[in-house]
Parts: structure tokens; C-alpha cells; sequence
């Protein structure tokens, strides 16, 4: 049965609700977390790339809502999933994904938080110090309203060297062990 062709415009308007209201609702789910991710990543630690992406992400999920609507027409129209990992093995999925790229995943962790500082703390404390030649408290404002952002881009660096880091011993051995 189709749904109405005004209400699932209405819905797919919004990243992910086009989705929801035609059933597919992993697939409306990964789309709104993906969205909503930028924007709060790109609002929390200003960092523009992100929003940048979001009209991609909206203009795909308008898309897809319209494509989803109109299956009948396209009868090899994929089933109800998470964009990225299917549902059953999610989390073996990311295991995998992770162990594969996981150098790849701490570089740009480490690159993001790295960017983070530079963008929030570094850049506005030295337009002070330029722009300012007497000695002021500005920077100890600013590092107390940037302080999320700091400590998250530190997280980023932390979790990025540990990814960097490679595999433990232990899990060396154990996948050793499952191979002979």
C-alpha cells in the first residue's frame, strides 16, 4: 500500500522521518543519527566541515524517502537496515571495520582533535596576543569557555593513539590460536 504522497513530503523533509513514516525505520534511524551528528558536531566544536555536510545527508534523505515511497516501480529496492552495519551482526560489524582501519581511524582522531585546539584555543589566543600587546586575562576566558571542546579533542587524541597503537598481545594470541 502506498503511504500519502503529501505526508511522506512533510515527513521527508526531515533527514530520516521520510524513512521512519514509509517502515524503514533502521534505515530512517541511521540517516536522523547521522544528521544530527554533524550539526552537534559542527555547533559543539566549530568545526564547519561538518555542516557542510549535512545538506549531502538531507539532500539524500529526501531522495531515498521519495525512492523508498515509489517502490513499487523499483521492485529491487533494498529491505529495511542500517545504512552501515546489518542489524543481527552490528556489532561484530564494527569490530571488523575497526580492527581494519583502525591506524586510519586514530590518525584522523588524532588529526580532528588536533584541529579542534588549533581552531578553538590556539587561533583565538594568538589574534589576542596580537591584537593586544598589554597583558590581559582574555585567554583564561577562553580556555574556560572552550573547555568541552578541549577536553573532547583531548579524548579524540587519547582514543586515537590507542587505536594507532595496534592490536594487544592477547589478541595477537587469541587470533594466533583461532588460526591453527
Amino acid at each position: 500500500m502506498k503511504k500519502s504522497a503529501f505526508l511522506t513530503f512533510i515527513f521527508a523533509c526531515w533527514p530520516g522521518a521520510g524513512q521512519m513514516y514509509l517502515g524503514y525505520t533502521k534505515r530512517g534511524f541511521s540517516l536522523m543519527t547521522i544528521f544530527l551528528l554533524l550539526i552537534g558536531l559542527s555547533g559543539f566544536l566549530d568545526l564547519w566541515i561538518f555542516a557542510v555536510l549535512t545538506p549531502v545527508i538531507w539532500f539524500f534523505a529526501f531522495f531515498d524517502a521519495w525512492a523508498i515511497r515509489n517502490r513499487g516501480v523499483q521492485p529491487s529496492y533494498p529491505d529495511d537496515d542500517f545504512l552501515f552495519f546489518s542489524a543481527p551482526d552490528s556489532r561484530q560489524d564494527v569490530l571488523q571495520f575497526a580492527r581494519k582501519y583502525h591506524r586510519a581511524l586514530g590518525i584522523g582522531l588524532i588529526l580532528l582533535g588536533l584541529y579542534v585546539i588549533y581552531n578553538n584555543l590556539l587561533m583565538p589566543a594568538l589574534a589576542s596576543l596580537i591584537g593586544q600587546f598589554s597583558v590581559e586575562l582574555g585567554w583564561l576566558w577562553r580556555l574556560a569557555n572552550n573547555l568541552p571542546a578541549l577536553v573532547l579533542s583531548m579524548i579524540f587524541i587519547l582514543f586515537g593513539l590507542h587505536l594507532c597503537r595496534g592490536e594487544r598481545r592477547s589478541d595477537r594470541e587469541s587470533g594466533e590460536e583461532e588460526d591453527l
